[in-house]
């Protein structure tokens, strides 16, 4: 079924398995490069940047992912709540992974830190067009400090 067929209701579900296929399927196995043009625009942007030269679309969400594998190469999510409407997608994740490269200037520790983040979609044709991701930067830099 196409997206414009879909039924409000179906439109929600298909954008809350999108943030399933992104997550669980995506960085839980290790498989968003294989799968990253089915769920990202090749016009998608970044709302708030982690990385000031990150490109846009398709090459600019898996520079995301390639930053953060570069730091966390073990990390796992789990996916705490999903909020959806037609167009727009929100989820809140905890994650843990071992840190395994430099990360807002401190080099690796090999500590084992918890990773908490809401992400907001916008949904344009049943991909992520947009994207804000908000995780707590701040509460892992502490856990890498921690004595």
């Amino acid at each position: 079924m196409s997206d414009v067929q879909a039924s409000p209701q179906q439109r929600i579900e298909q954008n809350k398995e999108l943030v399933r296929k992104w997550i669980l399927e995506g960085w839980n196995n290790n498989r968003n490069a294989e799968i990253v043009a089915d769920i990202f625009a090749s016009n998608w942007s970044d709302g708030n940047p982690t990385f000031p030269d990150q490109p846009t679309g398709i090459d600019g969400a898996m520079y995301y992912v390639n930053a953060y594998r570069s730091v966390f190469p073990d990390i796992h999510f789990t996916i705490t709540h999903i909020i959806a409407q037609e167009d727009h997608v929100c989820f809140r994740f905890v994650a843990d992974a071992n840190h395994k490269g430099e990360l807002m200037g401190i080099a690796a520790t090999g500590k084992k830190v918890k990773i908490s983040g809401i992400v907001i979609h916008r949904i344009e044709n049943g991909k992520f067009a947009e994207s804000w991701n908000e995780i707590d930067l701040l509460g892992v830099k502490e856990q890498l400090l921690a004595k």
